[in-house]
């Protein structure tokens, strides 16, 4: 087997990345998803994100879009690098249809989470912490389903989950979080032998404090959030708390790394 140059290993490739939309927040803050889809534009892949509202989807295609045309060195190339859909994971039949309408893909990368779940047990709201089981992790067990069952990636491609630090180490408040992102690493496991038959491969980043949009989300204002950021990066070894796009080559290593199966990165651990 000719393996490609490294340089040009995602040049024209096909990758899904399922939650690769922004919220459209007032400080235009990214989430983890639409970094990674960045980085792999930049490294020639062709990109379609997928996400649950439409305005989000065509606010990601429209400034991912530009971002290829301004960067690239011949944008003609591909007419257009990123396109998007809107998909409900909710919705496992409608969200498998949509899985084998982009079949061929090379790769899948899942990041889908729109809330956090932290705070005092007592007090723990259990539908949101439903609410968010039913999408980060019964999400990425219908994207692995539809793998195995259908010919959606080829084979030597890979899906690439998305878990959390309190897997590894559960710090008060952090309970539920840390039993759904353990969840999400034990999966990975068990897809790593699942899907092997297929040659697909599939993998889990661990991210650690990174300034997304969830922070908006939760109601943190601009102030307190450059508070927070402040405080931690003092503690980081590297002196900064991560951008998505910081991230994203965690997602573009796993991708990338044809060795690389069951395979969980940590990446800005600050413990």
């Amino acid at each position: 087997m000719t393996r490609p140059s490294s340089r040009d290993k995602l040049v024209g490739k096909k990758i899904a990345v399922i939650g690769g939309t922004s919220g459209m927040s007032a400080d235009q803050t990214n989430s983890i998803g639409f970094g990674i889809a960045k980085i792999l534009l930049e490294h020639g892949a062709r990109i379609v994100v997928i996400s649950s509202q439409q305005a989000h989807v065509d606010d990601a295609v429209s400034r991912l879009n530009a971002h290829f045309h301004h960067n690239s060195s011949n944008p003609s190339r591909v007419a257009a690098a990123v396109t998007g859909l809107v998909g409900n994971l909710r919705d496992e039949s409608a969200f498998t249809s949509l899985l084998i309408a982009l079949a061929p893909l090379d790769h899948v990368v899942f990041t889908s989470v729109d809330r956090v779940i932290r705070g005092p047990l007592a007090s723990a709201d259990l539908d949101d912490a439903r609410h968010l089981f039913g999408l980060k992790f019964w999400g990425s067990v219908v994207v692995a389903k539809a793998l195995a069952a259908h010919d959606i990636v080829r084979p030597g491609g890979s899906l690439t989950l998305t878990s959390g630090l309190a897997a590894l180490r559960p710090s008060m408040g952090t309970s539920i979080g840390g039993a759904l992102n353990g969840g999400v690493n034990t999966l990975t496991q068990g897809l790593a032998m699942e899907l092997s038959a297929k040659r697909i491969r599939a993998n889990t980043v661990v991210p650690g404090l990174c300034r997304t949009e969830l922070w908006h989300k939760q109601g943190h204002s601009r102030e307190a959030q450059e508070e927070v950021m402040a405080a931690v990066a003092k503690d980081l070894s590297v002196g900064f708390v991560a951008r998505p796009e910081d991230v994203a080559e965690a997602y573009l290593y796993l991708i990338r790394a044809d060795y690389a199966n069951g395979t969980t990165v940590v990446i800005g651990k600050w413990y």
